[in-house]
């Protein structure tokens, strides 16, 4: 054997390893299943996305009412959001004293700022759409529920043909 200078032992790699396993479990995390709120990292997601619906229905809404661009595609595609906002309130958990999913009256998640009440030309309805198709990665990410990451997955794909056929008018 010669001389190791500068070499790590094995007893300092087991003491190490060690003190990592008992830090670990002193620190009180129990992986992904923790969470220190009364709302799941699942359930945030999914709060999250239902607002963005309910804002990206607005958008629609707007545009509609005030004449811009083909009524019967933005109709259509308002109502596939109004789909996938129904489908996602399915999936919230029910609580004990909280009212229903449909009963709600107030924002399902995070309060963005208001959506306005003027129209959104058809250009940003397909940005908004784009955008909404990307973020759905980053939120399936975040997700432990293998069905409702499913569910998020075919919602984007769905704002992604939104988008593509927005940009064909």
């Amino acid at each position: 054997m010669g001389n190791d200078y500068g070499a790590v032992s094995r007893r300092t790699v087991v003491v190490g390893a060690l003190a990592g396993m008992a830090a670990a479990a002193l620190s009180g995390c129990q992986g992904p299943r923790w969470y220190p709120s009364e709302i799941s990292p699942d359930e945030y997601v999914l709060r999250a996305v239902i607002t963005e619906k309910e804002r990206m229905i607005a958008r629609y809404e707007a545009s509609t009412a005030a004449g811009q661009g083909p009524a019967d595609l933005l109709e259509r595609l308002a109502g596939h959001h109004r789909e996938h906002a129904a489908a996602l309130r399915e999936r919230l958990p029910e609580r004990p004293g909280r009212p229903t999913p449909e009963a709600e009256a107030s924002p399902s998640g995070p309060s963005p700022a208001p959506v306005g009440e003027d129209p959104v030309p058809v250009s940003g309805l397909e940005v908004a759409e784009e955008s909404a198709a990307a973020s759905r990665s980053r939120q399936l990410a975040r997700l432990t529920d293998s069905g409702l990451a499913q569910l998020l997955a075919a919602i984007g794909a769905c704002e992604a043909g939104h988008a593509r056929l927005l940009s064909e008018t």
